[in-house]
C-alpha cells in the first residue's frame, strides 16, 4: 500500500551525517517502529484490560440466571417465656440443632435478560476501543518516527552550515589580518558562525527529545539514542492523490473502529432502554429448597432427640411496583434521554470522521504541492551555490557572496527536509482517518 518515490537529492543525503551524542546508538526503522507500537504500548494494554473487564461483567450478568447453593449448621436454644400460636404466654425451655443444604434462586427475568444484552454490547464496544487505541498508537509512533528523521537530518544540515561558516571566518580573518579585507566583514562572519553553532545545538536538542518521545511510545529505554534509517525520509504516498474525496469519506465511515465502538455503545443504551420499559412487566421468580435434618427437645436435656430429615420448598412470583418497577416514569425518561444522547453522539462521531478525512486529504495535497515548489527552490539554491563556489575559486567573488549562497542552500535543504517529514506524517494521519492503518504495515 505504500508507494515511495526513491529520490533524495545528494544534498539531502548529506544532511544525515550527524555526530553521535551518546555511545552505541540504537538503529531503528519504520517497520520496527510500527511493530513495537502495536505490540507493547501501555495504552493498548490498558485498553485490552478494559476489554477483559467488560467481558467479565458480561459473564457476571449471564451468571445471575443460575441459582446459588448454601450449606450450614445451626444450634438454637430458648429459655423462659414464649408465645404459642393461639397467643398464650408459656414458660418454655427448649433447644434444637439443624443441618442441611439450601438451594435458592431469584430470577429477575426481565432485568437480568436486558442487563445481559447491554453488557454484551459494552464488551463489543471495548473490543472496538482496543482497535481504536492500537491505530492511534501506531499512527503516533509513525509521526514520532518521522519527527526523529527530520530532527536527525537537521543536525547534519546545521553541522555542514557551521563548518562552512567556520571555514569562511578563518579565511577572512587571515585576510583581514593582512589588511586585504574589511574587519567588519570578519565580525559579520563571526555572528553567522555563532548562529550556526546555536542551530546545531538546537537541532541536537530536538533530535534527543524526538528520540525520547519515540522511545516512550515503544516502551524502550529513553537513555539510549535511537538512530533512524535516513533512507526512509522520502516522498511517501499511502493514499493516492487522485482518490475521490467522496469515496474516501465513504471508506472511512465503513472502516473506522470508532463508529463500531459508538454503535455498540448505542446498542447497549438501547438494550437498557428496553429494560426500563419492558423488564418491569416480567415477574420475578423466587424459588427455595432446603434439604436437611432437625432434632431437639424441651428443657436442656438434649439438642438432637428425634433428629431426622426436615425439608422445605417454596416458589413464588412477584412484580415490583414503584421505583425500579412498574409505573417508574422517571426511570423511563432518564433512559430515553440517554438513548437520544447516544444517537446524537454516533452522529457526532460521523461528523468528526468526515471532517478528519477532508482535513488530512487537503493537507496531503497541499504538502505535495509544497514539496514540488521546495524541490524547485532546492535545485535553484544548489545551482546558485555551485556557481558561487566556481566564482570563488576563480577569485571573482568574495567570501560574503559565497556565504549568502550557502545560507540560502541551507534554508532550502532545511525546508525541504521538514516538509518531507510533514508530508509523510500527513499521509499516515490520512490513512488513520480512513481506518486503514495497522501495526504490521
Amino acid at each position: 500500500m505504500i508507494a515511495a518515490r526513491p529520490f533524495v537529492p545528494l544534498v539531502i543525503a548529506l544532511g544525515f551525517a550527524s555526530s553521535a551524542v551518546f555511545a552505541a546508538p540504537q538503529p531503528i526503522d519504520l517497520a520496527t517502529t510500527l511493530r513495537l507500537a502495536g505490540a507493547d504500548n501501555l495504552s493498548v494494554k490498558i485498553a485490552q484490560e478494559k476489554l477483559a473487564e467488560a467481558r467479565a461483567e458480561a459473564d457476571v450478568a449471564r451468571e445471575r440466571m443460575f441459582p446459588w447453593v448454601s450449606a450450614g449448621l445451626g444450634f438454637r436454644q430458648h429459655d423462659s417465656n414464649s408465645q404459642t400460636v393461639e397467643g398464650r404466654i408459656i414458660d418454655a425451655d427448649k433447644r434444637s440443632f439443624s443441618t442441611g443444604i439450601g438451594i435458592n434462586a431469584q430470577w429477575d427475568l426481565g432485568e437480568v435478560y436486558y442487563q445481559k444484552l447491554a453488557a454484551q454490547q459494552r464488551a463489543r464496544a471495548e473490543e472496538a476501543a482496543v482497535s481504536v487505541q492500537r491505530q492511534n498508537t501506531v499512527t503516533d509512533a509513525a509521526v514520532a518516527y518521522y519527527e526523529l528523521l527530520r530532527a536527525t537530518a537537521s543536525i547534519g544540515i546545521a553541522t555542514e552550515a557551521l563548518e562552512l561558516s567556520s571555514r569562511h571566518y578563518t579565511q577572512l580573518a587571515a585576510s583581514a589580518a593582512s589588511g586585504l579585507s574589511f574587519a567588519g566583514d570578519v565580525q559579520r562572519l563571526a555572528a553567522v558562525r555563532a548562529r550556526s553553532e546555536t542551530s546545531v545545538s538546537q537541532a541536537r536538542e530536538s533530535a534527543r527529545i524526538a528520540a525520547a518521545r519515540l522511545a516512550e511510545l515503544l516502551r524502550l529505554d529513553p537513555t539510549v539514542e535511537l538512530m533512524p534509517n535516513s533512507a526512509e525520509l522520502v516522498a511517501t504516498t499511502l493514499v493516492p492523490a487522485s482518490a475521490d474525496l467522496g469515496s474516501l469519506v465513504a471508506r472511512a465511515l465503513a472502516a473506522r473502529p470508532e463508529l463500531t465502538q459508538a454503535d455498540a455503545q448505542l446498542a447497549s443504551v438501547r438494550e437498557a432502554n428496553y429494560g426500563a420499559r419492558r423488564a418491569p412487566l416480567i415477574p420475578t421468580v423466587n424459588a427455595q429448597a432446603s434439604f436437611g435434618a432437625l432434632g431437639g427437645d424441651n428443657g436442656h436435656r438434649s439438642w438432637s432427640r428425634g433428629f431426622d430429615s426436615s425439608n422445605d420448598y417454596g416458589l413464588g412470583l412477584s412484580w415490583r411496583i414503584g421505583p425500579g418497577g412498574l409505573f417508574d416514569r422517571s426511570r423511563v425518561r432518564s433512559s430515553d434521554a440517554r438513548l437520544r444522547r447516544g444517537e446524537l453522539e454516533v452522529e457526532q462521531t460521523r461528523d468528526v470522521i468526515r471532517r478528519q478525512v477532508v482535513e488530512y486529504h487537503a493537507r496531503c495535497q497541499s504538502l505535495s504541492a509544497q514539496l514540488a515548489s521546495l524541490r524547485a527552490a532546492l535545485d535553484a539554491a544548489t545551482k546558485t551555490a555551485e556557481f558561487s563556489r566556481e566564482r570563488r575559486s576563480l577569485a571573482v567573488s568574495n567570501a560574503l557572496e559565497d556565504l549568502i549562497a550557502e545560507e540560502e542552500l541551507t534554508r532550502a535543504r532545511r525546508d525541504y527536509v521538514a516538509t518531507l517529514a510533514q508530508s509523510a506524517q500527513a499521509q499516515y494521519a490520512l490513512l488513520r482517518a480512513l481506518g486503514g492503518i495497522t501495526a504490521t504495515k
